[in-house]
């Protein structure tokens, strides 16, 4: 009885624009997830157990950023990047503690991928923080992961790593290039690109059927009711090929 109403209520559509930009949060993501993102390709709607993961992990972000404003250690916090054509995006936190800056990223982890993080911090993670630190000329900062089933915290301090920034800063310049100054789709990854991923990009991907036909251009605007439903069964699709 509230099973149906709550899966309901939670389910949501995501909107999708055109952009000439990449978000912080998408070092260590697919191209090709990226160049449909950026070029507003539409994707399935959320379906409530999604929306609810997510909506954790945001609670998870308000609660410890409270919690450091309590410390009274938040210089700052949700702090724009300084305006930049390659990267837009925010960091969580700027805190002070014994006299030095750090940019704080907090990540909330599931069981599995917490325990994998004992001996380090994701790439992903690790490479946006970079990023942060890079942009905000600040040495040093910190990923504070949360176990979303336990709550247990677990910390790295990181150093600025200009060798790492300047990988980044130079494969996402040619990405650039690749989607908005050729307008063209990135080559399919193969087994060399994607031994970095943290998981299996392709099996979550919401754009899994656009990839798997090579699809460069925006589908056509949906008018009628015979394209709604059209496009409610290509959506049906995505759905039966992510699940």
């Amino acid at each position: 009885m509230l099973t149906e109403r709550l899966e309901e209520f939670f389910k949501r559509e995501e909107p999708t624009r055109p952009r000439d930009y990449f978000y912080v949060s998408e070092v260590g993501k697919c191209p090709r997830q990226i160049f449909y993102s950026a070029k507003g390709f539409p994707r399935p709607p959320i379906d409530g157990l999604t929306a609810r993961k997510l909506a954790v992990g945001d609670d998870a972000h308000r609660r410890i950023v409270q919690a450091l404003y309590g410390l009274g250690i938040v210089v700052a916090a949700e702090v724009p990047i300084p305006p930049a054509q390659l990267f837009h995006g925010r960091c969580d936190a700027i805190a002070s503690l014994d006299g030095k800056n750090y940019v704080v990223e907090i990540k909330t982890a599931h069981p599995y991928v917490f325990d994998q993080m004992a001996g380090g911090p994701r790439r992903d993670h690790y490479l946006q923080l970079q990023l942060y630190l890079h942009y905000f000329r600040i040495p040093q900062g910190i990923i504070l992961a949360e176990n979303k089933a336990t709550q247990e915290f677990r910390e790295f301090v990181v150093d600025l790593d200009r060798k790492a920034v300047n990988q980044t800063l130079r494969a996402f310049e040619e990405l650039r290039q690749i989607i908005f100054v050729q307008g063209v789709l990135p080559p399919l990854p193969g087994p060399e690109d994607k031994k970095d991923w943290e998981f299996d990009q392709c099996r979550y991907c919401p754009y899994v059927q656009f990839c798997r036909e090579n699809a460069a251009n925006l589908p056509q605007p949906i008018r009628g009711e015979e394209a709604t439903k059209e496009a409610e069964e290509r959506l049906l699709v995505l759905f039966e090929e992510i699940d």
